[in-house]
């Protein structure tokens, strides 16, 4: 097995600020570290909430691509380095490589960040769990053992919110207002927001 390079998968291409908030957060991960965090994320210029690079992630792990899933999530790393999911595959390619005390550092990393985002909130309408982009919607899902079976948009009170009908029959609410309207101000305090929801 060639062994691959040793190097952090973020690179220079995260956002500095964002790193060291993230950092401090993984110190001592409360949900107000997390929160600032997240608006370090919405502030850099290297967000893109609208970034699909998951599916491809996703086929070329299913081929067993090890080297090319890794070379694509660390491409991705700036702008989706507070998704679980991502981390999550980096693991698997990792692990798949041999990688594994690399592997373990990005499953933790991974459960680190969803721990993170299911602080901020219940998932009800009143508290719906705050995200980045959708995948963040499905990897908290996954986490409580559910699965979508039906999705709804809606806006309320300037709240875009998405409400995701699962299988158990509960509906489990995210606040979208990053992914759909990205106005760094308005982002830095989410919960002030709460009190719009209907």
């Amino acid at each position: 097995m060639t062994r691959e390079k040793r190097e952090p998968l973020a690179g220079a291409e995260v956002d500095p600020r964002v790193h060291a908030r993230l950092n401090a957060y993984l110190r001592e991960p409360t949900l107000a570290r997390f929160l600032a965090t997240r608006a370090a994320m919405i502030e850099s210029r290297r967000f893109d909430p609208k970034s699909t690079v998951l599916p491809d992630v996703f086929r070329l792990l299913a081929k067993g691509l090890w080297h090319q899933t890794l070379a694509i999530t660390r491409a991705a790393m700036g702008n989706w380095i507070l998704n679980p999911g991502i981390h999550f595959v980096t693991s698997q390619g990792l692990r798949e490589l041999g990688q594994e005390a690399r592997a373990e550092n990005e499953y933790e990393l991974g459960r680190a960040l969803l721990g993170g985002l299911r602080q901020t909130g219940d998932g009800s309408a009143e508290r719906p769990y705050l995200v980045l982009r959708a995948a963040d919607e499905y990897d908290i899902l996954s986490s409580l053992g559910l699965r979508c079976r039906a999705h709804q948009v809606a806006f309320r009170g300037g709240v875009a919110l998405d409400a995701l009908a699962c299988d158990d029959g509960r509906d489990v609410w995210f606040d979208v207002t990053a992914a759909a309207v990205p106005d760094p101000v308005r982002l830095a305090r989410p919960h002030a927001r709460f009190d719009a929801v209907a």
